[in-house]
């Protein structure tokens, strides 16, 4: 359901309009009602000639009032903008427009009210003068509907504008709902009612909900749009939440109702920051507030780069908000009470340091605008390496299309290949220092690397020459893979390996180093019968040869008479045979498996 927000300097005729398209007075409170000003946000919906359904947030014109006009304004679709023809364009009617255009609300509707109180003359000229003042923003092309509310006049001309400017258009569902908060009361009975518009996803009756700051767990209890209760709600819909389990916590305005796990809260971002088109120059000497969603919160403002006609920024908040990629806002300067400036949040976790900000903003200040899945691929670019629930929640659902992704990790195709060429450095150096080893150990490389070993794996994967065999990563064309039977070492220790007969000694005490008789046990030319006891191929095969000459079946104390040999050597020797299928064991006794 379209949202539409009224705007327009104060007494120009928002809630009387808005009163004659939807027969809804907006001025909730008796204190408007009597003073005939709005002073907070109304709400008020209507079907259209075609049979849409439209709501309306009326938001107060007068100055003093611009702070809860922006906390109704970021969520509207299309923009209803009255001038009254008595009075022409003024202040609020500039300031109302500066926002509309910082906030890209493309949509809208002019109405040029209190017609029945001008002549004819004096309208011409308010309506040329405010379509000039149109020029160059978002309003440019609105089209401009005479009216006299009270009489009825124009009235259904501007409900058939409305209609015709949002034909055919959708509120985007990108699946995570979020709604900020514009209203919280209690209701004796039901407990605490939170309102807003829905932004981005669906809400059911029973979903479970996190309400930021705090975060706040709640478990939804009723829904209601317009007064008529619902089971789910869709993106775009004015919406009023019932909720339960919330204790003594009590949303304000400006708090987040979320999904728990769909978001990431920050308190600096990186942004794109057009000033209005009133504002010379933004300051960073200024004191401002940060309007986002329905809330306002200090923020200390910081120039990284100035071009034509955008600023990139860094913005610091006190308390962490939860902003995405692409989210719009409004800077307002508390102490002149205006406008100056807004735009969209083109990096929601930038890195800590000036330079690093402003090399990372000139990539992704060109995305801000772009869908979710152009977003995750551009900050995975501009990041290198990102934990992929993380891009999610930064780029509002988007994930990535290029790079590679494992284990919940995306890297971007630039630092896989930077990557792929240090762990080809990596298992080189280790081949070089250690000859006799068949490659580097995977968790070593991931720590010396400092990625999981799950992208270890699929950085492997994709490298044309290097091998994941078992647990180790090696580079089968590596000269460095050195022969062990060469070494000379080995041509010692198997000299005296023969002369000492069955009874061997251990490789340790023939100056045999571990990563030497690995290598040695892999290619066949020792066989590891236990921890301590290796032997040569043919002296295996001369065990064997005595086992096979004793009357079958045989004991333990056959075989060391047969060989010669103690049982601290024949006992090993036999249960390793029994492990490699070449005797089969009958309690104490064995025979040579055929």
């Amino acid at each position: 359901m379209p949202v539409i927000g009224t705007a327009g300097h104060v007494d120009h005729g928002k809630s009387t309009l808005v009163a004659a398209l939807t027969g809804i007075d907006p001025d909730r409170w008796e204190e408007e009602r009597r003073r005939g000003l709005t002073i907070d946000l109304g709400f008020a919906w209507m079907r259209l000639p075609g049979g849409q359904n439209v709501s309306f947030v009326d938001v107060p014109g007068h100055e003093r009032f611009i702070k809860n006009m922006l906390a109704g304004i970021e969520a509207v679709d299309a923009a209803l903008f009255l001038v009254a023809a008595n009075e022409g364009w003024m202040p609020q009617s500039e300031e109302h427009l500066a926002v509309l255009d910082l906030l890209e609300v493309s949509r809208g509707v002019v109405a040029l009210t209190k017609v029945d109180v001008v002549d004819e003359e004096l309208a011409d000229l308010v309506e040329l003068d405010t379509v000039e003042q149109l020029s160059g923003t978002v309003g440019a092309q609105w089209p401009v509907v005479r009216v006299a509310a009270p009489l009825g006049s124009g009235v259904p001309r501007v409900a058939e504008s409305l209609e015709a400017v949002l034909r055919g258009y959708t509120p985007e569902d990108l699946d995570r709902p979020r709604l900020w908060i514009d209203r919280a009361f209690s209701i004796r009975g039901a407990g605490t009612v939170v309102t807003g518009t829905l932004l981005d996803g669906t809400l059911a009756v029973g979903d479970r909900v996190e309400i930021w700051p705090g975060p706040a767990g709640a478990r939804i209890r009723g829904l209601e749009s317009h007064g008529t209760p619902l089971q789910t709600v869709g993106p775009g819909w004015r919406v009023a939440v019932n909720l339960a389990g919330l204790g003594r916590h009590t949303p304000e305005r400006g708090s987040l109702l979320a999904v728990p796990g769909q978001w990431e809260s920050t308190d600096s971002i990186v942004a794109l920051v057009r000033p209005a088109r009133y504002v010379a120059e933004l300051s960073a000497k200024g004191a401002y507030h940060l309007h986002v969603g329905s809330g306002a919160w200090p923020v200390r403002f910081t120039p990284l780069e100035r071009g034509p006609g955008a600023i990139v920024a860094h913005l610091q908040v006190p308390e962490p908000l939860r902003l995405a990629m692409g989210d719009r806002f409004v800077l307002r300067e508390t102490g002149r009470r205006m406008v100056l400036g807004g735009g969209r949040v083109i990096d929601p976790c930038p890195p800590p340091t000036f330079a690093k900000r402003r090399t990372l903003a000139r990539r992704l200040s060109g995305l801000a605008g772009a869908s979710p899945r152009d977003q995750a691929d551009g900050l995975l670019a501009a990041r290198g390496r990102a934990d992929l629930a993380e891009l999610a929640a930064h780029t509002r659902g988007g994930l990535p299309r290029s790079g590679l992704t494992a284990g919940g990790v995306a890297v971007s195709e630039e630092w896989a290949e930077s990557m792929v060429g240090q762990l080809e450095d990596a298992v080189g150096r280790h081949h070089r220092k250690h000859p006799f080893q068949l490659g580097m150990p995977a968790a070593r490389a991931a720590s010396e690397l400092g990625m999981e070993q799950t992208m270890l794996v699929e950085l492997t994967n994709h490298h044309p020459r290097l091998r994941l065999e078992g647990t180790v990563i090696r580079d089968p064309q590596s000269e460095v893979n050195a022969d062990p039977t060469r070494s000379p070492l080995w041509t010692e220790a198997r000299r005296r390996m023969v002369e000492g007969g069955l009874m061997t000694p251990a490789p340790a005490t023939l100056g045999l180093e571990d990563d030497l008789t690995h290598a040695l046990v892999r290619i066949g030319e020792l066989t590891r019968v236990s921890p301590s006891i290796f032997y040569l191929p043919e002296q295996v095969e001369e065990l064997l040869g005595i086992a096979a000459e004793l009357e079958q079946p045989f004991t333990v104390s056959d075989f060391r008479a047969a060989a010669g040999l103690s049982r601290k050597y024949a006992v090993p020797f036999l249960e390793w045979t029994d492990s490699q299928g070449k005797t089969r064991r009958r309690g104490d006794l064995r025979y040579l498996a055929r």
